[in-house]
């Protein structure tokens, strides 16, 4: 009787665990848009006391500099990775801090080849507090996009965030966004200035994103340099980006929009990648005599095989999505009464 409950509660056991494991997506989400709802609340209370900020994305792959970027120039103590695993795994943001005459809040964005979500869980983080933003009728001042200089070439990681990038802006906010090169005091002078002739006159890395109205800015890790970057930045109008009004005043769901058609693209052509190594692998098995070896393509193939299916997994999640939904988006400003009332909570602490 005893081992049989001993096998029950073992049973059960697992079970809580699976559900757990299956759950965790789910959960992160749900904290990821109680953090992204808690954030634009802040911006709507400044709004109401008569001290409305600038408001700056920082964006780009993990581990480019985009934690050390903002902890330099605002006095922010954000979590700063030391490897490839990324300490952003949601939309945070800095206090208001004042640049001359302006007071400006910057905001961390995870990159697209972040360690505990997947890229479409990404772009939904990103894009439910754009969403957000959007409904409160709070506009960008700007975007920082940053690629270290330090890289001698620019691989599928950079290229794949740098669309996902573009895609999320779109041609008209392009004006208002900065390709900041990172550690530029770290390379000598020659090749730096060769790397960045490539990188602006290259149609495949940031030539259309330039041409469209972009800057590209060096930036030599001082407080200085990133001070003068935010003050060119603060010089332009504030706009809604590509993927706000593609998901908010058009309704589309996320795989309708540029980001989730790149997205969608990506996931495809890794897909197909799979395959064909795949039909690789098993010509290899076949021919092989040797009995390890054959183990070790097995092994190979059962691992492809599992991300192949995470891919088209990914495929049908990101094509079933809807985009966010809360009010009308004909729905006019929150009007004084409104704001007046969020001041008053904000000061009895009762704002979430």
């Amino acid at each position: 009787m005893q081992s049989s409950t001993c096998r029950t509660s073992s049973s059960h056991i697992q079970m809580s665990a699976t559900q757990v494991l299956t759950q965790q997506p789910k959960l992160r989400f749900l904290q990821s848009t109680l953090q992204n709802f808690r954030l634009v609340i802040n911006h709507v209370v400044w709004l109401a006391k008569g001290s409305p900020v600038s408001l700056i994305l920082v964006m780009g792959p993990t581990g480019t500099g985009k934690s050390t970027f903002i902890n330099s120039v605002s006095g922010s103590k954000m979590r700063i990775g030391t490897g490839l695993q990324s300490e952003t795994a949601a939309v945070e943001r800095t206090e208001p801090f004042q640049v001359g005459s302006q007071r400006v809040v910057l905001v961390d964005t995870p990159g697209f080849d972040d360690t505990m979500n997947s890229d479409r869980e990404v772009l939904t983080v990103i894009n439910d507090y754009l969403a957000q933003l959007h409904w409160e009728h709070i506009k960008i001042q700007g975007i920082i996009y940053l690629h270290r200089i330090t890289d001698n070439r620019m691989g599928g990681t950079a290229l794949r965030n740098f669309k996902m990038f573009q895609a999320m802006c779109g041609h008209d906010a392009m004006r208002n966004a900065f390709i900041v090169l990172n550690m530029w005091d770290q390379v000598v002078k020659e090749v730096r200035e060769a790397r960045m002739a490539e990188l602006r006159d290259s149609d495949i890395f940031f030539k259309p994103a330039v041409e469209a109205g972009a800057r590209m800015l060096p930036h030599d890790s001082t407080p200085s340099s990133a001070v003068a970057i935010l003050t060119c930045l603060l010089e332009r109008k504030p706009v809604s980006l590509q993927i706000q009004v593609e998901t908010v005043d058009d309704h589309m769901a996320i795989a309708q929009t540029a980001a989730g058609m790149a997205l969608l693209g990506h996931l495809g052509t890794m897909e197909n990648k799979h395959v064909q190594e795949l039909i690789r692998l098993r010509k290899e098995m076949e021919s092989s005599e040797d009995e390890k070896e054959r183990k070790e393509l097995q092994e190979i193939r059962m691992s492809l095989e599992q991300a192949g299916r995470k891919m088209a997994d990914e495929q049908v999640r990101l094509q079933g999505m809807k985009g966010p939904v809360r009010r009308q988006t004909d729905e006019p400003a929150p009007p004084r009464w409104r704001l007046r009332g969020i001041a008053r909570m904000d000061r009895r602490g009762t704002v979430p």
